[in-house]
């Protein structure tokens, strides 16, 4: 069989296919979701070179829809009020204290990730008077002005700047990573590309007159730019281009299957991928899926992090949106292209990866105390954003083919031995000479903290230090030209005393102030989304809102979007 032939059997990404189970191993067994770990690859763009032939990638209003919805299947799934995989401690009203959300600083992953928390954190419609009830917001009699946006939620994202340390845990920082792209150019080399690669000349060349002529050059049509003109394709099609409509879909699907064996190849590599000593191996080889080792890192650290925090409050809900290139590398390296072949294919845009840490330790719900031998992992994968592409769960590494979830433990050791576990590490893996590399140490983690010293800490003041005493100095300046000022001119500074919330002084307009509190009585920050905070996994917040009463009692708001109506059906497959 030819080559071909080989690869459009071996996989198109196809979520209703080969689907292992769409029911949460939590729910099958009664269990309490404590916390989740979200990978999600960005939305809908234009293509990376648009039918002018200029330069593509944008964000619209496909890509904003796309993410939305999806925030929104996953705010039914795990905070919505009554569903049964509601996150423990939790509520519909965002709480910095246990969602962390991070992405790279680049314009299509903040804009997918602010439309994914649009539909994630929906909108909280307060009354606008607060005086009694049971389950008021720790209420003091205040009037509260409803934010703009009927209540929207600003929950903040995390970006992170190339040159920045964390931003290896969220983007690989591959072009900085020398010996990983060494790695993906050594498959150049190989037997299987070469043989590809000759044999999908024919099949190229004849494409290039009816669909790619004018934009792109005729050297473009072969096998090594199969990703960019499958993207080119993909892309157009689905904006409606007649020209790349009448392509047959039996080529279509050929110039897709090609695609996702040039780039599985690139970023994952399954002959090395499983090496739990990969470190001390040939790391030009065991590098191509560097960023599924880093985000397998993270992954650990979020979750030790939200089981050490006191009452496991902290990363209850973490968030990462960046690339397809990610997802590849932690398909080879978990071991799911054997579950399947279509972990072997490119995921859609708007895909995501969920980790779900659970337990069915039911004495969180009496005595609030959990052994965490009774913790447990679960994996689910979403291939796409549509109403009909659920979460399913497959098994990970090693475990058996009917087991879904595997013991915390386990899931950690399992992590450690493929993972990327700190900032030198990555350092010297990689071989990279950004600025924060040099002389860095294998004591440096996920969380950023640095145990080497800089060149600059060895041999005099370091930066941050020299940067606190100039502070310090400008301050003193500053305060000596006051001084002056007020002696010579009688200038004066005067206190205001109100708060200075911009929500507060617009809704004071008009009207008297209330008398200012001492800090030790302020019991409400001067925010529509203001809650108590939970105090322990056996705390499960639940703050509802609605437009009907005159309290904020607990009455749920619907989600106001043709969504609303798949929700009933997605309950059902929880």
């Amino acid at each position: 069989m030819k080559a071909s032939s080989l690869i459009a059997s071996s996989g198109l990404l196809v979520a209703t296919v080969y689907a292992q189970s769409n029911r949460s191993p939590a729910i099958a067994s009664n269990g309490t979701l404590l916390s989740v770990f979200m990978f999600h690859n960005h939305c809908d763009r234009t293509s990376l070179i648009l039918p002018d032939g200029t330069q593509g990638g944008s964000f619209g209003a496909e890509g904003a829809t796309m993410c939305y919805t999806d925030g929104a299947y996953y705010w039914n799934k795990y905070l919505r009020k009554g569903s049964p995989l509601k996150i423990y401690g939790t509520s519909q009203i965002f709480n910095p204290e246990y969602m962390n959300a991070e992405v790279p600083n680049m314009d299509l992953s903040i804009q997918s990730a602010m439309a994914f928390m649009q539909g994630f954190y929906k909108p909280v419609d307060l009354q606008s008077s607060v005086t009694s009830g049971e389950s008021m917001l720790a209420a003091d009699n205040s009037t509260f002005m409803n934010g703009p946006l009927q209540g929207f939620q600003y929950a903040p994202i995390t970006t992170y700047r190339s040159t920045d340390p964390q931003s290896i845990w969220i983007a690989g920082n591959l072009q900085q990573c020398t010996n990983q792209k060494i790695s993906s150019a050594q498959y150049y080399s190989t037997d299987d590309y070469k043989e590809v690669l000759e044999e999908s000349k024919p099949f190229f060349e004849a494409l290039y007159e009816p669909y790619f002529a004018g934009v792109f050059e005729d050297y473009h049509m072969v096998f090594y730019y199969a990703y960019s003109l499958y993207d080119y394709v993909s892309q157009n099609r689905a904006a409606g281009n007649s020209t790349l409509l009448e392509m047959s879909d039996e080529d279509f699907d050929q110039l897709h299957a090609y695609a996702n064996h040039l780039q599985f190849n690139v970023y994952g590599n399954t002959t090395t991928s499983l090496n739990p000593n990969w470190v001390a191996a040939d790391q030009t080889k065991d590098l191509r899926d560097v960023g599924g080792r880093l985000i397998a890192g993270k992954i650990a650290r979020d979750f030790r992090t939200s089981i050490s925090s006191p009452g496991g409050r902290a990363n209850k809900i973490n968030f990462v949106l960046s690339g397809y290139d990610i997802m590849l590398s932690f398909f080879a390296i978990a071991n799911l292209p054997s579950r399947s072949s279509n972990f072997l294919g490119l995921p859609d845009l708007g895909s995501s990866m969920v980790f779900e840490l659970y337990t069915d330790d039911e004495t969180i719900n009496t005595d609030h105390i959990i052994s965490p031998e009774t913790f447990k992992v679960a994996f689910g994968f979403r291939n796409g954003t549509s109403v009909d592409d659920t979460l399913t769960y497959w098994p990970l590494f090693d475990q058996d083919s009917d087991e879904f979830s595997m013991p915390y433990s386990d899931f950690l050791q399992k992590l450690d031995e493929v993972a990327v576990t700190s900032l030198g590490q990555w350092c010297n893996v990689c071989s990279a000479k950004l600025d924060f590399c040099q002389a860095t140490g294998p004591v440096n983690s996920p969380s950023g903290s640095n145990g080497g010293q800089n060149s600059s800490q060895r041999n005099g003041l370091a930066p941050a230090v020299a940067g606190v005493i100039g502070a310090i100095i400008m301050l003193a300046l500053v305060g000596i030209a006051a001084a002056i000022a007020f002696l010579v001119f009688g200038v004066g500074v005067k206190r205001d005393r109100r708060r200075g919330s911009v929500l507060s002084n617009m809704s004071s307009i008009g009207r008297s102030q209330p008398k200012e509190k001492l800090e030790s009585e302020i019991e409400l920050p001067l925010s529509p989304t203001a809650q108590p905070m939970p105090r322990a996994f056996g705390d499960d917040n639940e703050f509802d809102y609605g437009t009907t009463s005159t309290v904020a009692t607990k009455v749920a708001s619907p989600l106001a979007s043709p969504q609303e109506a798949h929700f009933k059906a997605w309950e059902s497959r929880l």
